[in-house]
C-alpha cells in the first residue's frame, strides 16, 4: 500500500531500532529515517547500506503486522 504509516506506530523509531542491531545508523524522524553516510561512499557500499537498511525496514513492518497495527 502507499498509505503512509499511522505516526502512532513510531515505525521511524522501530526501523532504526532494527537497523542498529544490523549494524546501521539511521536518524528517525516522525514515521521515516534519514541516512547521513560519507560522500565518499562506494557503490558496494550504497549496495550494502540499502540492503541492511531494507531489513530493518522488513523487520520493523513484521513487528507493526504482528502487533496487529497494520494489514499492507
Amino acid at each position: 500500500s502507499q498509505d503512509p504509516l499511522i505516526l502512532d506506530y513510531e515505525i521511524g523509531s522501530r526501523i532504526d531500532a532494527h537497523c542498529q542491531a544490523l549494524g546501521l545508523l539511521a536518524r528517525p524522524l516522525i514515521n521515516m529515517c534519514v541516512l547521513s553516510p560519507p560522500l565518499i561512499i562506494t557503490k558496494a557500499q550504497v549496495d550494502d547500506l540499502v540492503g541492511l537498511l531494507r531489513a530493518g525496514i522488513e523487520r520493523a513492518m513484521a513487528d507493526v503486522r504482528r502487533e496487529g497495527l497494520w494489514e499492507g
